[in-house]
């Protein structure tokens, strides 16, 4: 008899420290209802996912661009281990060994730079899709720590379950006005913080993980009006 894919071996792997990362399209529940969305949704999705790849694929990068308005081009960063599409964002988790601290905070930069040039990306979907009414706004959230991977009975799917897995999911939805947020156990330095522009705060309201510190945007933080600032953070004491 065939095993079940949905059945996983009885034991887990061992553990080991992974960096996830989870991307989610703001809106996206409703850019999904409209009429004839299966003749344009391959597309868009292929588009957003293509973009997101680069950042770790590395290549040129059409939406950040020097001042001669060249668009960057980067090298490639070490390959995921398991990417999971779960509708409306993807998951990737990679072994943490695999980086260097260098190449750690280049995924970080890449990522950050995708969220604030997103429009460029808007601009190509425009010329793809016959509506206007698709997501402008991508969040991102990136976690490190142990995970461990399920393997199906029948070997044909691997799964991963861990605790920087849940924070990753809790970190991109955290806030509405900061759609990029990192958790500090990436354990980057804080001057590299600082020189990338970014700050460390606590998120305090994370549900299932009170009080994690957090990195962020400073500008984004900085432009948080104060009721919002001070009901999702709090800074952390010298």
């Amino acid at each position: 008899m065939k095993s079940r894919p949905d059945i996983f071996k009885l034991n887990a792997s061992p553990p080991f420290k992974s960096i996830a990362l989870l991307f989610d399209l703001e809106g996206f529940s409703g850019f999904f209802s409209q009429p004839d969305v299966h003749d344009y949704i391959s597309k868009y999705l292929n588009l957003i996912i293509d973009a997101v790849s680069k950042t770790f694929k590395g290549g040129e990068l059409y939406w950040d661009r020097n001042l001669k308005g060249k668009p960057a081009i980067v090298a490639s960063l070490p390959k995921p281990i398991h990417v999971k599409f779960l509708g409306d964002g993807v998951l990737y988790i990679w072994n943490h060994n695999d980086f260097t601290q260098a190449q750690i905070i280049q995924l970080v930069d890449r990522v950050w730079s995708l969220k604030n040039a997103f429009s460029s990306v808007c601009e190509k979907a425009s010329d793809l899709l016959p509506v206007n009414d698709f997501p402008r706004r991508i969040r991102f959230g990136i976690a490190a720590g142990t995970v461990y991977k399920l393997t199906c009975e029948d070997e044909t799917a691997d799964e991963y379950i861990g605790y920087c897995i849940n924070l990753v999911s809790r970190l991109q939805s955290y806030s509405r006005d900061i759609g990029f947020i990192v958790s500090n156990r990436l354990n980057i330095p804080k001057n590299t913080i600082l020189k990338h522009g970014y700050k460390k705060c606590i998120a305090k309201k994370i549900r299932g993980f009170p009080q994690e510190i957090v990195i962020v945007d400073t500008h984004d933080y900085e432009n948080l009006d104060d009721a919002t600032r001070k009901e999702l953070f709090d800074e952390l004491q010298p």
